[in-house]
């Protein structure tokens, strides 16, 4: 059975564990799946070679505890601690890409990946949003073999206060709304990123949320066409 990496960016218990059983349960007998902590500086995480050694794919979850910008000073803690995740997981994914290794990046995820290649992350007022709200494959989109049989327009959750501003270098647009300009990027032929949540079918903000059974198709679907390609 495949193996697949989970790294968490989150301090809080409750959301630890909840963000862990949603990729459990998303990901189903698919795959084996072991999750570890990018706050963990016990990991080998300058060896990127021996940190993904017997793993056949890695995922970057999302975090409600860290923002890159989030409209804080620059100096702000929690800030810091995004440039600390971001400083410590580059060459783990720099080493995925050229290695041709199956990548998925969830919120946060999508943005550390997009800050690791140049695309600009901050907070767009506009774009921040939480709850669920529709998506549309753009004509690569509909092409790409993830999305395959996804209908054009979705819906999706999404819950970011951070944004990506700027189209990270190699990055190809698949997904867009005018409430998100980048809700999907392929980087290479393995690589996804999405700005929105798939392993959750609806958050709960708000009375008029709408589930996003589409959406949450997307994770057995990597696993299935690009992790076990």
């Amino acid at each position: 059975m495949k193996k697949v990496l989970v790294v968490q960016s989150r301090t809080t218990p409750e959301r630890i564990e909840r963000e862990q059983e949603n990729f459990i349960r998303s990901i189903g007998t698919l795959a084996d799946v072991t999750f570890l902590s990018a706050l963990d500086e016990r990991l080998a995480w300058t060896t990127p070679e021996e940190f993904l050694e017997g793993f056949d794919g890695v995922i970057f979850g999302g975090s409600s505890d860290f923002d890159f910008h989030g409209g804080r000073v620059e100096n702000d803690p929690i800030r810091l601690i995004s440039l600390l995740i971001l400083s410590r997981t580059k060459d783990l994914v720099s080493y995925a890409l050229t290695e041709k290794i199956p990548l998925l990046g969830v919120c946060y995820g999508h943005q550390l990946i997009a800050n690791i290649y140049g695309g600009e992350v901050n907070q767009d007022k506009e774009q921040s949003k939480f709850g669920s709200f529709e998506v549309s494959l753009t004509e690569e989109g509909k092409r790409d073999r993830l999305f395959e049989g996804v209908p054009e327009t979705f819906m999706a959750q999404y819950a970011h206060n951070d944004s990506v501003t700027k189209l990270p270098k190699g990055a190809t647009l698949l997904a867009s709304s005018p409430t998100c300009k980048f809700s999907a990027l392929r980087y290479g032929d393995t690589a996804y990123t999405l700005q929105f949540h798939p392993e959750v079918e609806r958050f709960g903000f708000s009375k008029g949320e709408r589930e996003s059974p589409q959406a949450s198709r997307l994770i057995p679907l990597w696993v299935e066409r690009i992790l076990a390609a």
